[in-house]
């Protein structure tokens, strides 16, 4: 499943959005590689909106980078 993820309290724009084979959980740490190494996240808080008008819901995930 596609889920977008969010860096810091009032971002509106996903910093990535990723293929997940379920959703992360808060505590969770997340890995993404960024041109030969890796930037590691927290998983601060899980939430699901809904892409547009009636459209489906989308799992988000707002994360802290743990450089």
């Amino acid at each position: 499943m596609l889920v977008d993820v969010f860096e810091g309290e009032e971002a509106d724009t996903p910093i990535f959005v990723g293929e997940f084979a379920s959703v992360p959980r808060v505590g969770e740490h997340v890995s993404f590689e960024a041109g030969g190494y890796f930037r590691y996240y927290n998983v601060l808080e899980v939430w699901h909106r809904q892409d547009g008008v009636g459209g489906k819901f989308r799992p988000c995930l707002r994360v802290s980078l743990n450089d």
